[in-house]
């Protein structure tokens, strides 16, 4: 059994607004965001969900985005003359949908991230991280990366889209502030 953990995130980051993005780490050490969990089944695919915010979910499995994620992965890895194994994905749902913090977005990560792991890493960073956008694509009707980048990557991730690359992680220094 493989557990993947995808933390929020935040793209609305004053006039960096959708071009520049930050993985979110609460100060107190908890954790927010999604957990994936994969583990082998004797045939075929089976999808679960758990968490806080299960409710929220599409009843129907296959709206629901890590859904699409293993269908788009088991896509790609067909391409290169593979199959993906039995197994069974659980989604532990612990970010609320809809509150900008990149819900969609730690959900994809972590499926992918789980789905390559556990497939012995067929696909490299750069092949994950476009199929990340194309998947945040279909949620908010056009690929971008502002949230899986910085999900999947971690730190604050500018996106530049050019030089064959998606984005470039910025250095950034957290300056506490004292009473």
């Amino acid at each position: 059994m493989l557990r993947i953990y995808a933390p929020a995130s935040s793209a609305n980051i004053s006039v960096g607004f959708d071009t520049l993005g930050a993985a979110i780490s609460p100060i107190d050490g908890s954790l927010l965001g999604d957990v994936v969990q994969i583990e082998s089944i004797s045939t075929g695919f089976e999808l679960e969900s758990a968490g806080y915010f299960v409710r929220k979910l599409p009843k129907e499995p296959q709206k629901n985005i890590v859904y699409q994620a293993y269908v788009l992965f088991s896509e790609q890895l067909k391409l290169r003359g593979a199959n993906v194994k039995p197994l069974r994905l659980t989604l532990e749902k612990n970010m609320p949908i809809g509150s900008g913090l990149g819900s969609s977005a730690c959900s994809i990560v972590a499926a992918l991230v789980a789905l390559n792991q556990f497939h012995n890493e067929p696909f490299s960073k750069m092949e994950l991280l476009e199929m990340m956008g194309e998947l945040e694509g279909r949620i908010s009707s056009s690929i971008h990366y502002d949230n899986v980048a910085p999900c999947y990557l971690g730190g604050v991730q500018f996106m530049v889209q050019s030089l064959g690359n998606i984005c470039q992680k910025l250095p950034f220094l957290i300056i506490g502030i004292g009473c």
